[in-house]
């Protein structure tokens, strides 16, 4: 696995995107996508280049996601010729998938039919009829589960973000589909049918894809998707932020811990609370690699936070929406930095970074917040609209297009946001209109 990483994606930069929606997953695809096929190009008329120079009378080339081998051959059983002779141009399918590992396969393939070209041996049998290549796509759900992981990184480079994915995939495939049944086009149907809401209904939708793609199964399951109506969530105020964040030293102090780390952990959760509340960053950009030395720098006028290419959406430099809490939380103390910087790791896998989410996540109930983190990054998207601040700055500071800003945060604008937006409305109007009062009467 890790020679094809090397040949294929040593020189390949995964293009960085502010989107995190569909759309913007779709332009990296597409991007390594291109890349991966310009590469298993060149190899492959490396390969033919070898053929010829052999003097074998096989040719391979690629059809949809498979190899094939291209040759003249015997007539098939029960095949004719239109000018009655007794060869043909055939190209024979032995399910052998477009990737590297499938083109040395291939290449082995070329030389046994090469040699039997040769020494006017080649019977048509089960391998070359293409019954072996039909039986072998027969693999059950739990065959595939295993293969999964091998399948994915014969055609992505292996990054935190690509190896996240598989991880997850990996969770959501286990809970769907995985059984001893034989993958067909109804049983990936029956299967998806099961899910009963939305969000897993979406999850199995992409999982069924990934399969079809991978088994040139010839699917569409777009009729089976579910609408999804979003649940209520609970959007914490201001007060509610600041009351929580300062809160946790008091907390602290009241607790009785064992050991040093565990008696200054409300420092890390203060930490990664003021970071979210203030630059809306997703859980995984404040603990992944994230630049401290620019944070506290000098040179930081502006108080931006800069988050690493290796996160979602890639590189961005982050405004902070409240700038003010940075100075109330104690963001750039030494002390908090310092705590923070032990529950990190310099180089974290998609593991450690998915457990050290989980663990934030967990840390929020067991200090009583009455909000998740995520809350924290919804409560800026909201805060943005009623300042005023353009949805597109707004939406490249949280890192996403303005498609996603506009569908998924205000969604979360209920009937307190309104009222807030309505009544800083009013006050502007009447302010606005005081002020000409004032012109008119001064005017006179």
């Amino acid at each position: 696995m890790s020679d094809i990483q090397d040949k294929v994606f040593s020189d390949f930069e995964v293009p960085t995107t502010s989107d995190g929606s569909y759309f913007g997953r779709r332009k990296i695809i597409e991007a390594t996508k291109e890349h991966f096929d310009m590469k298993l190009q060149k190899e492959l008329d490396e390969v033919n280049q070898r053929l010829k120079s052999s003097k074998m009378k096989v040719k391979l080339e690629i059809t949809s996601n498979a190899i094939q081998l291209r040759a003249s051959l015997p007539l098939k059983p029960g095949d004719n010729h239109k000018q009655g002779r007794n060869k043909k141009q055939y190209k024979l399918s032995l399910g052998i998938p477009a990737n590297f590992d499938g083109l040395k396969t291939a290449e082995e393939e070329a030389y046994e039919l090469g040699r039997l070209i040769a020494r006017q041996t080649f019977t048509w049998n089960d391998k070359y009829l293409g019954v072996r290549a039909n039986n072998s796509k027969n693999i059950t759900f739990s065959e595939f589960y295993e293969q999964f992981e091998k399948r994915y990184f014969q055609t992505r480079k292996r990054t935190i973000r690509s190896e996240n994915s598989i991880k997850s995939y990996l969770n959501k495939f286990k809970t769907i589909f995985l059984s001893d049944e034989i993958i067909t086009e109804k049983s990936i149907r029956e299967k998806i049918k099961l899910t009963k809401s939305p969000h897993a209904r979406k999850n199995a939708l992409v999982l069924a894809r990934l399969m079809c793609k991978e088994l040139e199964i010839k699917a569409d399951y777009s009729s089976l998707r579910l609408k999804y109506k979003p649940s209520e969530r609970n959007i914490p105020s201001d007060d509610d932020i600041v009351t929580a964040i300062l809160s946790l030293e008091e907390r602290a102090r009241k607790l009785r811990h064992k050991n040093d780390i565990s008696r200054n952990s409300w420092k890390f959760y203060k930490f990664v609370a003021g970071i979210i509340a203030v630059y809306g960053l997703r859980p995984r950009e404040v603990i992944n690699k994230p630049d401290l030395k620019w944070f506290t720098s000098f040179e930081n006028k502006h108080n931006t936070f800069k988050v690493h290419e290796s996160n979602k959406t890639g590189y961005r430099e982050v405004l902070p929406f409240v700038p003010e809490w940075i100075e109330l939380f104690d963001l750039k103390k030494q002390d908090m930095i310092d705590t923070f910087k032990t529950y990190i790791s310099d180089n974290p896998t998609a593991s450690q970074l998915a457990n050290k989410v989980s663990i934030i996540g967990g840390g929020f109930k067991r200090n009583n917040f009455n909000f998740q983190p995520y809350d924290l990054r919804h409560a800026c998207a909201i805060r943005a609209h009623l300042q005023g601040t353009p949805i597109k700055a707004a939406a490249d500071n949280l890192g996403h297009s303005v498609e996603e800003h506009t569908r998924t945060y205000q969604q979360w604008f209920g009937l307190e946001n309104r009222r807030k937006a309505f009544k800083q409305t009013f006050e502007e109007v009447n302010e606005l209109q005081h002020a000409r009062y004032e012109i008119t009467k001064l005017r006179r």
